[in-house]
């Protein structure tokens, strides 16, 4: 069976919460990783209701530096330094992320050496790769520099832990030659590897956030199984005011997924007046994308 990706949606409002919605943030769980993309005011509360661990965070990935994006990043390094977080924690973001980390951690009154810090600028490309996966962004156009991001499971293949367990194939050393697909002698048998893999496919998590219709945003979502977009305005009622804004409507979020072939679109950044009514911007959407597109509620979750 393949690794879960888990994606939590602690935070799905827009620059002024509400009792239904929270400030952005989102919490990716993949075998040890725990990566929050952007980190809204009351992120910290989200995380307990959500009955998760903020300790348990890898990486941070900022989209950009507006405050209902990164206002709960102070509270947040607070509590790891309060509570002994002793891992590296990484941070990436766009230019200026160096100098904003900085200010927050002035802001509370922490010193360098209070947390093992590693702060990332990015503009575009892979930004991290393991064995297992890699991160991905690209710049947005937004009114301050901004990137979204994409989360990489790679293809793979893989021992059929089940096939393993009914062979009765003990754990050891020769496991390591059995998933590249090698013959080896166990027990008096030969067990051939190649009739005990499978292939895990590769899955894709995109996520874009405040941004004008860029072609970029379809680059980084090519392909994606889900595509979290901002939504913040209804393309029939607030045409007007995304120029004048840099943000997205419903149906420039559905175009960017329809075009992007993604096979899942969740909108999130809903503007407070459409927080009571989201199917406003679900069926604006649909009209365009299809099938497959939601308007999750904070603390929803979503596995891939």
């Amino acid at each position: 069976m393949a690794e879960r990706i888990e994606l939590t949606f602690l935070g799905t409002g827009s620059a002024i919460p509400t009792a239904r919605r929270n400030h952005p943030a989102m919490l990716l769980k993949y075998r040890s990783e725990n990566i929050l993309i952007d980190c809204g005011e009351g992120t910290q509360r989200q995380f307990r209701k959500a009955k998760l661990n903020p300790c348990k965070i890898t990486k941070i990935l900022i989209s950009h530096w507006h405050g209902d994006h990164v206002f709960g990043l102070p509270g947040i390094l607070n509590t790891l330094r309060l509570n002994g977080y002793n891992r590296k924690l990484e941070i990436y973001g766009p230019k200026g992320t160096n100098e904003w980390v900085r200010k927050y951690l002035d802001l509370v009154g922490m010193r360098g050496q209070d947390l093992d810090l590693k702060v990332v600028e990015v503009k575009s490309g892979v930004i991290f790769e393991s064995e297992d996966f890699f991160i991905e962004c690209a710049e947005m156009d937004h009114d301050c520099p901004a990137v979204g991001y994409s989360f990489v499971v790679k293809e793979r293949s893989r021992l059929d832990r089940e096939k393993l367990k009914k062979l009765k194939i003990p754990n050891s050393p020769l496991m390591g030659e059995l998933a590249l697909g090698k013959k080896v002698k166990i027990g008096g048998k030969v067990v051939d590897g190649k009739k005990l893999l499978y292939k895990e496919e590769a899955r894709k998590v995109s996520f874009v956030m405040d941004t004008r219709m860029t072609k970029n945003a379809v680059s980084l979502a090519k392909g994606a199984d889900l595509l979290v977009c901002e939504a913040t305005y209804s393309a029939k009622e607030d045409g007007e005011l995304l120029s004048e804004r840099a943000h997205l409507s419903s149906v420039e979020a559905a175009g960017i997924g329809k075009k992007a072939k993604v096979k899942g679109l969740a909108l999130i950044h809903l503007s407070q007046r459409y927080e009571g009514i989201p199917k406003v911007i679900l069926k604006e959407a649909v009209e365009v994308f299809g099938d497959g597109v939601v308007v999750p509620e904070d603390l929803e979750k979503v596995v891939l």
